[in-house]
């Protein structure tokens, strides 16, 4: 089976360090691109000390990334929804790990957060990743926000 090219956005923080844990020893995937605006041109394992001797990647800048298969945007809660449309020219599939696209309406999203979405036409794009609800949406979804 082809592995998927897998980068992941926002690599140095918690999210990241356990979604790369998972990944580095997934049979089915490659990761081609970690990155981190603070730890560039670090080893990942410098940042995340439990992943030593697992890989030799190096953290790179938000700049330099190149298409892949999946993207996994590890950002704190406003900034994918900022920079949406930069990391949809990298990536036809994502998974947002924030919270930024779990919810479908800019009704409900004003509802619980204090500020207005800024991309209300991409809420309906996004699955809100829980099997037991949306299995079938998520198994040929583009774009997907993680459960929190």
């Amino acid at each position: 089976m082809k592995k998927i090219n897998v980068s992941i956005v926002g690599g140095s923080g918690y999210t990241g360090g356990e979604l790369l844990r998972l990944l580095i020893f997934h049979p089915h995937v490659a990761i081609k691109q970690v990155t981190s605006e603070r730890k560039f041109g670090k080893l990942i394992s410098k940042v995340h000390p439990n992943l030593r001797k697992q890989s030799d990647l190096k953290f790179c800048a938000i700049d330099d990334l190149e298409s892949c298969d999946l993207l996994f945007l590890c950002l704190p809660h406003g900034n994918a929804m900022q920079n949406i449309e930069r990391y949809m020219a990298v990536a036809d599939r994502i998974i947002d790990l924030s919270a930024d696209f779990r919810l479908d309406s800019q009704e409900l999203y004003r509802r619980w957060y204090p500020n207005i979405h800024p991309r209300p036409d991409l809420l309906k794009e996004f699955v809100y990743g829980i099997p037991e609800l949306h299995r079938t949406r998520i198994k040929n979804a583009r774009y997907i926000s993680s459960a929190g």
